[in-house]
């Protein structure tokens, strides 16, 4: 235990020794990774707030019928909060959809209007989009049809109906007249809806707010980075030293927990100067999460000390992946593959809802899924039980497997 514990000074040294170039690498990482967070939060926001759907019309619109009834639905209809209609050439549409202008294009035929009237029917409207396209276009979509299939086509049954009534009836004088009054009860039913959809507004994902959620997720982000500016500290890592350590009576977990223990010494330092940071920034309102909205920096400290056990558990993964690896070159680059492919399957860089369900489960179930859950509880007070077991479970398997592999490597010599 005694020499175990002196073990544990003697990384501490080295990580002294490191520390203030570790710092500096580590300030300039997070400037970097703070102005992606700022990408990220603005792009959100603009996404949930002012952004509307961009949708073509393609097709001929000097048609009177026609281009009153979409000048109606830009000008009258609740529709008009969510979509903007352009009139374009399909020339023009599909260029404007390859390039990302538009979510949709909606080709319109010659003779529709016509079509209508005659009770044909026989020139449908082309809708245009990309395959697997989700979320609220989808509502938008499914209105669209909504407005053509059934209001359109029973309107226009309705009309006709009533027009045979009419002159089965021999009632043909006021045909015309009762025909107008018809067209017009149900353009008040088109104009009048006022239940396009119902959105109940949670939050970015997991009930934050999009400047809290991309908080979360980048913060994390960072410390899976740092691994890759905390390498110095395993350079030095040798089979002999640790057999050596062996026959001085420092067994594989007293050597795990020694240089464990001052890696993570290490991750905290770092993690105490971007809070500095952060309190800075926020204390002085150049930056603000609507969960703590008015509070300044005074709610850092309690999430910081929520937040020990992400960075207990992190730690402990990229102890990990240095202990598998023994070249330092390989070990930055699975360093640097774990973090980017853990931290885009979590849902760090887009929500994971996102995704399709397989990758959902596949990034709730990885460390880092787990470490953004726990975040986000303890961003908004309410700490996840579950996540926070999901962390600790992490934490014990990665130590555990640490103590494996370096009481393995002590064996072969």
């Amino acid at each position: 235990m005694r020499r175990g514990y002196f073990y544990f000074c003697m990384q501490l040294k080295r990580v002294f020794k490191i520390l203030p170039i570790q710092l500096f690498l580590n300030f300039l990482v997070c400037t970097c990774v703070g102005a992606l967070a700022v990408f990220f939060i603005q792009d959100g926001l603009l996404s949930s707030g002012t952004k509307k759907y961009q949708i073509g019309i393609v097709g001929d619109m000097t048609d009177s019928y026609l281009g009153f009834g979409i000048s109606t639905l830009q000008a009258v209809d609740d529709a008009r909060f969510v979509i903007e209609l352009t009139g374009m050439s399909e020339e023009e549409a599909r260029k404007a959809f390859r390039k990302g202008e538009l979510y949709a294009f909606v080709r319109i035929p010659d003779g529709l209007v016509e079509s209508i009237e005659s009770g044909a029917n026989d020139r449908p409207v082309t809708y245009v989009a990309a395959e697997g396209q989700k979320g609220i276009g989808s509502i938008v979509m499914n209105e669209i049809v909504d407005v053509v299939s059934n209001i359109v086509t029973r309107s226009q049954s309705g009309i006709y109906g009533m027009q045979n009534i009419l002159r089965d009836y021999g009632r043909t004088d006021n045909l015309w007249e009762a025909t107008e009054q018809l067209n017009f009860r149900y353009l008040d039913i088109v104009l009048g809806r006022r239940k396009f959809c119902d959105v109940e507004i949670l939050g970015m994902a997991n009930g934050l707010s999009t400047e809290g959620y991309f908080f979360c997720s980048i913060l994390i982000f960072f410390l899976l980075l740092s691994g890759i500016n905390n390498s110095p500290l395993f350079s030095q890592k040798s089979g002999d030293l640790a057999g050596f350590l062996k026959a001085r009576g420092v067994g594989a977990a007293g050597q795990v927990a020694g240089e464990y223990l001052a890696y993570v010494c290490l991750m905290l330092a770092c993690i105490l100067e971007i809070f500095l940071v952060l309190a800075v920034v926020m204390g002085s309102g150049a930056f603000q999460i609507a969960e703590w909205e008015g509070l300044g920096a005074e709610p850092l400290l309690g999430f910081l000390l929520r937040f020990l056990p992400v960075a207990f558990m992190l730690a402990a993964m990229q102890f990990l992946i240095y202990e598998l690896v023994s070249g330092i070159v390989s070990s930055l680059l699975l360093q640097f593959i774990c973090s980017i492919s853990m931290g885009y399957l979590s849902g760090f860089f887009y929500p994971a809802n996102f995704f399709p369900q397989t990758l959902q489960k596949i990034g709730r179930l990885l460390p880092t899924g787990a470490a953004l859950r726990y975040t986000d509880s303890c961003m908004i007070g309410e700490i996840s039980l579950s996540s926070m077991l999901g962390v600790l479970f992490y934490l014990a398997c990665f130590l555990g497997l640490s103590v494996l592999i370096r009481k393995s490597r002590i064996q072969r010599g």
